[in-house]
């Protein structure tokens, strides 16, 4: 049995349509969205306000506890060093614990002691000289503050984890794997695509089951930029130079990934979860793969010809990607 239309929840698409076929006035759209919490009231905007103040005030303490060390650096003795650091870190997390990690304040002192964590092994690092190599120092930074990531429940800290997790990873390939005769590059975009792709399933995961504090929208969308690029880029290595396909074969593997990952992306993002943007980046980035394909093919010697062969790829390119979106939006809006 079909379901009820009336039971169906109303969305900002639903009345825009209803508004394109004059059966609602713009001023009952402007309500109806201001009820939904789609336009902003003043007291979102307050609250907004509010919380981009206090981010970016726990970014500028940050940077002035960073440059406050590199300028007195030398005139610091090593108990000093440590026990501004040492200060800092247990007055932020005294603060977040007696604040509460439900409001925003408490989160942002957390993620200001998991920042100031890194410094202070930096600072170790700097003081005894203990030769370890740096991923070591990333590494080691992610698994402290793995217990306040788990707590804290804020996107914010999750992504600084996998930031961390991603430079130990490339650091640690650099310094210490990177077997004689591979090819580095394809090997650790692989693995960044696995690592990232992971993180950005659970996200996927959370994000249909309605966890609350992974509903921001610009978390998934960092996620699945870096999981495609790190796709992409091998795949665009590959179209330059054909010779990589039989020198090394994980080029073929990771072009083959880029293709079903774009192509499972555009049939998820259409059918399953509406995302008008993550379809946009997907688009951009076939855009990006057939524009160097096209002038891989180009002959060389007639330059104007083929930028102007390029010129017209794009335009169309951009032109097709443009229609397909505004239809697919359409058909949203009518379902």
């Amino acid at each position: 049995m079909p379901p009820d239309p009336l039971d169906t929840p109303s969305t900002s698409d639903h009345f825009c349509f209803l508004v394109r076929t004059h059966h609602l006035t713009p001023a009952a759209l402007e309500y109806a969205l201001r009820q939904m919490g789609t336009v902003p009231d003043r007291h979102a905007w307050r609250r907004f306000i509010d919380s981009l103040l206090l981010l970016l005030g726990t970014a500028l303490t940050l940077a002035g506890v960073i440059f406050f060390f590199a300028y007195n650096w030398a005139d610091m003795t090593p108990f000093t060093k440590f026990g501004v650091l040492q200060a800092g870190v247990l007055c932020l997390a005294l603060f977040a614990s007696l604040r509460g990690l439900e409001q925003l304040s408490g989160q942002s002192a957390l993620l200001a002691a998991a920042v100031l964590v890194g410094a202070l092994l930096a600072v170790y690092g700097q003081v005894y000289q203990t030769g370890a190599d740096v991923f070591s120092l990333f590494l080691t930074w992610a698994i402290l503050i793995i217990p306040w990531v788990l707590l804290g429940a804020f996107a914010p800290l999750w992504l600084l984890l996998l930031v961390l997790l991603n430079f130990s990873l490339i650091l640690y390939w650099e310094q210490i794997i990177n077997p004689p005769g591979s090819d580095p590059h394809t090997d650790l975009f692989l693995l960044l695509f696995l690592l990232n792709g992971v993180a950005l399933l659970a996200w996927e995961s959370a994000y249909r089951q309605g966890v609350a504090w992974l509903q921001s929208h610009w978390l998934g969308i960092l996620l699945f930029t870096a999981t495609l690029t790190f796709l992409m880029i091998p795949t665009l290595v590959t179209i330059i130079d054909f010779a990589h396909w039989q020198t090394h074969p994980l080029f073929a593997v990771a072009v083959v990934l880029y293709v079903a990952m774009t192509a499972f992306s555009l049939w998820y993002y259409r059918s399953q979860r509406h995302d008008l943007l993550l379809l946009a980046i997907s688009l951009f980035g076939i855009l990006i793969v057939v524009t160097t394909l096209v002038a891989r093919l180009l002959p060389l010697g007639r330059e104007e010809i083929s930028w102007l062969v390029l010129a017209l790829v794009v335009i169309g390119q951009v032109y097709l990607a443009t229609k397909w979106l505004l239809l697919v939006n359409q058909k949203w809006q009518e379902a």
